[in-house]
């Protein structure tokens, strides 16, 4: 139905998704009010949602006048459906046993939906009414953020001919949402170590090392051009001061390096080596096990290399780098 008001716009407006849950009887010997709860008779189907979605001319669609006021009724409502169904607005217990198990499928569909519309949406919506709803602290939301910043890297920064101007605010507002996950909680229980998919697959993102082959056909960085990474800085920056000394940024960051080579700026690099290197205690164990320090140090080398002869302050950094490695 909601397709069919889109190919026809003189159908009306777009019918509004079921409720992703209902009241009901509690059944069981549970009374908790948790378990009032359940899934609705009619229910949106996330998996057979993501085979169709993903065929759309959404770009299309969201350049057209006629269509686009269609449409972001629809979106909003795609959101306002998964953020209710990933994290219940009525829920009382922090870990409540009533979780979707069904919409790994369909989080990641959204993720990538969301990524092909904000460069046709303002600023201010695609932040505050696409994203901030999947910047909760929740493992569930973390998978639809994760799925978004890895492409919107790919489509808007590394593919698009320019880079639309909400990408790089809303890429932002993703690093925030990293350096207040509790992961960098420094000196905690396994402070640093980075574990499951959704985290890992959005710090890659952030440090623009998601694409793993190159790709000639990119604009930039996964063409194997890295001479714009200043664009990029900004992002970079804030991630490996804040939290280059977990072992997982840093290979990132060392990955973005290496690729990048003489295109990365020697002051930033020393600079965000040695805030990295300063924090280091946050991490429980340090670099232990890790060939981190081995590849720095091969970076710095590489560093003094392509360009010397080096400015005093550049060479001071890079000194302080080495003498923290050793």
């Amino acid at each position: 139905v909601a397709l069919a008001a889109l190919k026809d716009p003189a159908k009306g407006p777009m019918p509004k998704l079921p409720p992703a849950w209902v009241k009901g009887s509690a059944r069981g010997r549970r009374k908790g009010p948790d378990d009032q709860w359940q899934l609705p008779g009619i229910f949106f189907s996330g998996k057979r949602a993501s085979k169709l979605l993903t065929k759309m001319p959404l770009e299309t669609w969201m350049a057209s006048d006629t269509i686009r006021p269609l449409l972001e009724p629809l979106l909003l409502d795609l959101v306002s459906w998964t953020s209710e169904s990933l994290m219940p607005s009525w829920q009382t217990k922090k870990h409540s046993d009533k979780k979707r198990t069904d919409l790994f499928e369909w989080n990641r569909t959204l993720g990538d939906l969301l990524a092909r519309v904000v460069s046709f949406i303002s600023l201010d919506v695609a932040r505050n009414k696409l994203i901030r709803p999947f910047l909760a602290d929740d493992e569930e939301a973390l998978s639809v953020l994760a799925r978004f910043a890895d492409m919107l890297v790919r489509r808007h920064i590394c593919d698009a001919a320019t880079i639309p101007a909400t990408a790089l605010p809303l890429l932002d507002d993703c690093v925030s949402r990293v350096l207040n996950d509790r992961t960098f909680k420094p000196n905690s229980w396994r402070s640093g170590q980075v574990n499951g998919y959704a985290l890992p697959e959005l710090i890659a993102a952030l440090m623009f090392v998601n694409v793993e082959k190159t790709a000639p056909g990119a604009a930039r960085y996964a063409n194997g051009d890295w001479s714009q990474v200043e664009t990029i800085m900004p992002i970079i920056d804030r991630m490996v001061r804040h939290v280059g000394w977990s072992s997982f940024v840093m290979g990132k960051f060392l990955d973005l390096c290496e690729r990048a080579g003489r295109a990365y700026p020697i002051s930033m690099f020393g600079q965000q080596a040695n805030a990295a290197l300063s924090a280091i205690g946050n991490a429980e164990e340090g670099w232990t096990g890790t060939m981190l320090s081995a590849r720095m140090a091969g970076v710095v080398q590489r560093q003094a290399h392509w360009n010397f002869p080096l400015r005093l302050e550049d060479a001071q950094e890079l000194l302080k780098a080495l003498d923290a490695l050793i």
